[in-house]
Formats: structure tokens, sequence, C-alpha cells
């Protein structure tokens, strides 16, 4: 029994170093993978609907996909925690989430302010959203491994090494997707005030129906910054006072981390279209279509001989045809 202790104590001290009461590590731990596990539910639910729908076909709609892909990477990575070993897969996920959704910021603003198609760059888009996300991983090696024990994952363990090469990064890029997309809506709702009562019903009403699919799309930067907030101050704290960590703000920091998944898939569900396509009528319907599965079965023969011959009678009324010209 005492060697089962020791185990189970060398364990928790290897996955969460931040508190000398193992209760509190404990508590941190398993509130990451309880919050990372429904991330991974979020983002399946996701790929689901763009399988099914097929919204695939939808060049935003995939990068959408592969933004989630990298967001379910990094929420698996949250729930194994310290199975994974110290290295590049600590920041890998993190990174491609950001590369991605940068991509989803550049391709709305080309294409509604520029008039700009990167359909055919799509496999460029790989290069970059995958390719950097690596070599950014790889920096803390540069130096020497700066990667270990952080809290209770894996991550950057040299403070001047977590800002270099994570946080500053990160908010420079937020800050060029935020002013991307301000531009984008400014130049959007312009040119809708310019041509108002020029064109017809219908060019309005494909504009603002162009205007409520960009919103949802819109609120995935904002929502990344808001769950980068808690996890910097923490930062900021333990850069201060790295001896006294802080037991509510490390579990706003994990909690934040790891619910990438569930609030992207919240910002997906906003869209109008989705919400419909979510109502198990509908969802079910689309599952049958796909499947190609017939209520109705109707029963067909097999050679023209196998139908009987109706003779109609003379007094019997006749079939009428009306012609519909």
């Amino acid at each position: 029994m005492a060697a089962n202790d020791n185990i189970t104590a060398a364990i928790t001290k290897l996955s969460c170093d931040l508190f000398d009461n193992t209760e509190l590590c404990d508590i941190v731990i398993i509130v990451k993978r309880v919050v990372a596990c429904v991330s991974v539910l979020g983002c399946l639910l996701m790929l689901t609907v763009i399988f099914v729908y097929k919204k695939y076909s939808n060049f935003i709609q995939r990068i959408i996909l592969y933004m989630t892909l990298a967001a379910l990477l990094s929420a698996i990575a949250y729930i194994i925690g310290d199975l994974q070993e110290d290295g590049p897969i600590c920041t890998f996920q993190d990174w491609s989430v950001l590369m991605w959704m940068f991509m989803i910021t550049l391709t709305l603003h080309l294409s509604q302010v520029n008039d700009k198609k990167l359909d055919s760059k799509e496999w460029v888009f790989h290069i970059v959203c995958w390719g950097l996300p690596l070599l950014a991983s790889c920096v803390p090696f540069i130096d020497d491994n700066h990667y270990g024990p952080s809290g209770a994952w894996c991550w950057i363990d040299d403070t001047a090494w977590r800002f270099g090469a994570w946080y500053v990064p990160l908010f420079v890029m937020l800050l060029v997707i935020i002013v991307l997309n301000s531009h984008m809506f400014y130049v959007v709702r312009k040119r809708a005030k310019n041509t108002g009562g020029i064109y017809s019903h219908e060019t309005e009403h494909a504009q603002e129906r162009l205007m409520a699919e960009l919103k949802p799309l819109r609120l995935y930067p904002y929502l990344y910054l808001a769950l980068n907030i808690f996890p910097l101050i923490n930062r900021i704290q333990n850069a201060a006072d790295s001896n006294n960590p802080i037991f509510a703000l490390t579990l706003l920091h994990t909690i934040s981390i790891a619910s990438q998944g569930t609030v992207n898939a919240c910002a997906f569900g906003l869209n109008k279209q989705t919400l419909s396509e979510l109502r198990w009528c509908n969802f079910k319907l689309q599952l049958k279509s796909l499947c190609m599965c017939k209520t109705d079965v109707i029963g067909e023969y097999e050679t023209q001989e196998d139908v009987p011959d109706v003779a109609l009678a003379p007094d019997s009324p006749q079939l009428l045809t009306i012609d519909q010209d």
C-alpha cells in the first residue's frame, strides 16, 4: 500500500509541480481533462456538421474544418497531459489553431475588400498553417531545451522564452487579425450604404445575408483573445512570484486553454443556418439523404409483361390529363 501511495505521489508531482498540496494539483488535472473532453466533443460536433451537410465544398468552411482539426489535436494533448513528451508537441497545436484563424480572416478580407479568391492557393495554406507552427514550436530549442512541466501540462518552462516565443507573437497576430476584421466590416458596410437604393431588393437581401454570415466568423479571434487573458495574467503572476502560485488563477488558466474546441463550437453554432441544421429532424433527413435511404418504398415491376392489363368498361370513368399550359 505504501508503495502504491509513493507511485501515485510521484505521478502527481510529475503532472503538476505548482502546489505542495497534491489535492490542489489533482483538482487542476481533473478540471483540465474534463474541460478538454468537452472540447473534443465540440470539435467532433463541428466536424460532423461540416461533413454531413457537405459544407467543405465552401473554401471558408474548409479552413474552419482545418482549424477544428488543430483544436481537436490541442484538446487531445491536454487530455493526455503528462503522458506526452516534452518538446514541440507542447505548443504545435496552439500555433496551428492561431494560424488557421489568421487564414480565415485573411481570406475573408481579401475576398470582400480586394475581391480576390484564394481557393487555388489552398496547398499554400497547409504549408503555412502546419509548417510555420512546427518551426515556431522548435524555437525554444535554439539555446537549450526550454520545454518541460509547466503546471499541469507540458509547455515552455522559462519565463523569458514564454513571452518571447509565444505571448508576444500571439498578441501581435491577434492585433493584426482584429485590425483586418475591423477594416473588412468597415468596407463592407460602407459599400452597402453607398449602394443603398441602387440595387434590387434581392441584392440588398444578399448583402444582409452576407453580413449575417460574416459576423460569426468575426467572433473566432475575439474569443481566442478572451481565452488567452487569464493565461497571460497567470504567467505574469508566475514570473513575479514563482514560488507562490494562485490556485484560482491557475484554475481559470486551465479552463481557458482547454476550452478552445468548446468555444469554437459555440461560435460555429451562432450561424442561423447552422442552428437550423442542428435540429434533429433536419439532421436526420440529411443523414438519410447521404445514405440514400428512402422512407417510402415503392414496388417496381421488373418487366412490362409483369404489369397486369386492366380494361376499362365502356361506362367506366376515364382518366383525364390536364394541360398545365
